[in-house]
Formats: C-alpha cells, structure tokens, sequence
C-alpha cells in the first residue's frame, strides 16, 4: 500500500530531545490489538469521527472498517475483501456523513469509493475517474470530495456519486502527495505528504492558508493527517522529531502529543490523529494495533 510505503519512515526514526517543546496532553488509556476478531486490528488506516461521538476505524489488514465507542467496546464492523460489487482489495481513508450516518472507504486497490449505510450495509459504489483514491471527506449537503494519489485536484462527487468537477490544483492548490483531507466550518483541510505543508482552502479550491511549520520549532516533514477541533485548532501527524502535535489556527505550536516507543502508551507507526474535543484526542498506531487516548493536562 502506497501511503504505508510512504510513511513506514516513522518506524525507524528513534525519540528524540525535542527540548522546550510544549506537552500540555498526557496518556490516559489505550485500547486494541492485532488480530480479526472485532475491536482487533491489522494494518488499520484511518480514523474518523461519527457524529455521536464513535470512533471509525479503517481496518485494512481485515478489509474492514469498525465503529468503536470511546471507551474501547465495538458497535459495528462492515465489509469484506475481495475484488467484485462492493468488496474492498485495498482501503486507504474513510469519511462520515454526519446526517444521514453513511460511511465512505476509499478502496485504493479496486480503484473505487463504497458508501454503506448507518447499519453498516454497503448501498453504492463509485468508479467514475476514481484512480488510486486516498481518503474522502463529506459536506454538510452529503457531497463527497475525493483526494487521490499523484492528482493534483480534489474530486467532488454528489450525494448519489456522480462526478461533479474537480477543484484546485494550479498554483499553491496543487496538490503533490496528498494523504488526507477534512472539511470543517466551510473549509478543506488537506495533509499534502509530497508537498510538506497542510492547505486550508475555500470550498471552491482557492487558497486560504498555508501551514509549512510548526510554530518556530520546525518545518514540516511530511505531514500525513489532519484534524481540526472545535475550536479551530489543527492536529497534525507528521515526520520528524515531534510527529504530532497540536497547532492554533494561526499556525503556532500549542503542543505536542505522546511519544515514539513499543510501551503503553506510546506508538510506533501512527497513522490517524481525532480530536474528539479540544482536550480528547485519540491517535491510532498502525505497527501496535492499538488506539491511544490522551487528554489534556489539568491546568
């Protein structure tokens, strides 16, 4: 898988002095572990947020995604490998309509979008100009807006999955590697891991900011997730000595959040970051299995 490959870096890089670097989060609980029984996984993806609080998990080892309470039990797991209808060969990242409940797993091998419905039954699949698709994003209207590997657009499709137009791309918009992609408050947030920076961007496409740094500690390496809270706030996995941390919307460094290492409470491989609210986040580690949760700090 091509955004493993890409990101599989993380593992060999060892915990480094971040010397001053801010901690204002702390480990809480983690929860997870390899395997195919449900609230195991392999080789999991993404994490999403539905709009009730649950945790969604892109379980690719299992050909799966699972919807997770906060604390650790599984409501529900959905779909199967394979190469025909809505069977998934490859999944990459996953967006949630939070009206209806519907979710939609890029399936990156079979070259396809699947939608399935809240009870976690598959109800549409779309192929039209789907090449290599990375992770989806859905708007309040139920349209879906598609980054894929090596295109510099974003794809929109409509809420039956019909090709719409695609946005961006020229100039700053120009996507190189993106990774992930988020809308929030009237906004697309995109991790462009080729291009070392995060785009915030109009629903149009246009430029509205561009994040290359966190605050004055460094520059971004490779940025391959992003989340936004409610308050504004973005929450970025990222190469380099502090791969996540939490940033204003002026782009400043807030703090960072956990640690490389194979103990509790720290990860090897993460590979999606959620802030369920401005002092809960949740980051998923790919080479543990495992979904670590940390809170913020009492003050």
């Amino acid at each position: 898988m091509l955004k493993r490959k890409l990101l599989f870096v993380l593992v060999l890089l060892a915990a480094l002095a971040t010397g001053c670097v801010p901690v204002k989060f702390q480990f809480d609980q983690e929860f997870g572990e390899s395997g195919s029984s449900r609230g195991q996984f392999l080789s999991a993806t993404n994490l999403d947020l539905t709009k009730d609080g649950n945790l969604v998990v892109g379980d690719n080892g299992n050909s799966r995604y699972q919807i997770i309470r906060p604390d650790g039990t599984v409501k529900l797991t959905a779909g199967e490998a394979g190469r025909d209808g809505y069977k998934l060969l490859g999944m990459g990242g996953i967006g949630v309509n939070h009206l209806t409940g519907d979710v939609w797993v890029c399936d990156q091998r079979g070259n396809k979008l699947v939608r399935f419905d809240p009870t976690g039954d598959p109800n549409l699949k779309v192929t039209a100009q789907v090449k290599y698709p990375m992770d989806v994003a859905i708007d309040r209207d139920g349209s879906a807006y598609v980054i894929m590997a090596k295109n510099p657009k974003i794809h929109k499709y409509s809420p039956e999955g019909n090709y719409v137009e695609a946005i961006g791309g020229t100039g700053k918009t120009a996507l190189i590697f993106p990774t992930s992609i988020i809308i929030n408050s009237g906004h697309i947030f995109i991790s462009d891991f080729g291009g070392r920076r995060v785009l915030k961007l109009d629903m149009k496409g246009n430029l509205v900011k561009e994040y290359k740094e966190k605050g004055e500690y460094e520059e971004m390496k490779g940025p391959s997730s992003v989340h936004i809270d409610d308050q504004g706030n973005l929450f970025v996995l990222d190469l380099g000595e502090v791969p996540v941390v939490q940033l204003s919307p002026e782009g400043q460094l807030i703090s960072k959040i956990g640690e490389f290492g194979n103990d509790s409470g720290k990860f090897i491989y993460p590979v999606g970051v959620i802030a369920k609210s401005k002092d809960e986040i949740f980051i998923l580690d790919n080479s543990r299995n495992k979904i670590l949760k940390f809170k913020q700090k009492p003050e």
